[in-house]
């Protein structure tokens, strides 16, 4: 259910286009967008949203009491901005899903974006400023503060993601178990269809299936190109 009718939006970008049509899908036009945040280039209209570009000072002195819709793409400086957006006193617009496809034991942390066709099983929790566009979150799984989960992904049951975690369009998260959940660390990065199926520590870069670290599928590939 939606508790708030306005909203201003940080970041302007493509990513911050594609996060408020998912947001608009569940607001069917009673949410009203009065501005958009840009922390380097405003003091225009949005060329495409229609509304006034302003600054992080702007947005306190004229829009502090709207909620903000975080739009911004890199997990990074979502938890960054969320932080600090905190601490002056901002309260958070979330998109909750699809009530038919998230099951009613899900928890939602503040900033939240489900996307509309996302299915979210039972005893699952996510974390503040979450950006879920992926297919699936089966069931048993937490998800830290400010990850975002790509088109197509999948993250199966028994699962634990550390927060700032940006898993790629047609990833797959699987093998886990109950009482020992496949666990990846915080700021972890995982390619575009990759498949991990066992733990990753923080800060990881992977690719490939099965999932490897960035440098041993260079170090595969130049031994293929050597053959």
């Amino acid at each position: 259910m939606v508790h708030y009718d306005e909203i201003v939006c940080y970041g302007g970008a493509g990513h911050a286009m594609v996060m408020l049509h998912a947001g608009e899908y569940h607001w069917k036009g009673k949410v009203k967008l009065r501005a958009v945040v840009d922390d380097r280039h405003n003091g225009m209209i949005h060329p495409q949203l229609g509304v006034p570009v302003i600054s992080a000072e702007d947005r306190l002195e004229s829009y502090a009491d709207v909620p903000v819709f975080m739009g911004v793409g890199s997990p990074s400086a979502c938890a960054r901005i969320g932080a600090r957006l905190r601490g002056e006193g901002a309260t958070f617009a979330s998109v909750p899903g699809r009530p038919e496809l998230v099951h009613p034991t899900v928890k939602l942390g503040e900033g939240v974006i489900v996307a509309p066709h996302t299915r979210i099983g039972p005893n699952v929790r996510i974390g503040d400023f979450c950006q879920l566009l992926g297919d699936l979150i089966a069931h048993d799984v937490t998800v830290g503060d400010a990850c975002h989960l790509g088109v197509h992904s999948s993250v199966l049951g028994n699962v634990t993601i550390g927060a700032q975690t940006n898993i790629a369009p047609h990833a797959v998260i699987c093998n886990g178990a109950p009482g020992a959940p496949l666990t990846i660390g915080s700021g972890a990065t995982v390619a575009v269809g990759a498949v991990v199926s066992r733990d990753l520590p923080d800060g990881s870069k992977v690719i490939g299936n099965p999932a490897m670290p960035v440098e041993d599928w260079a170090k595969l590939k130049a031994l293929i190109a050597d053959q």
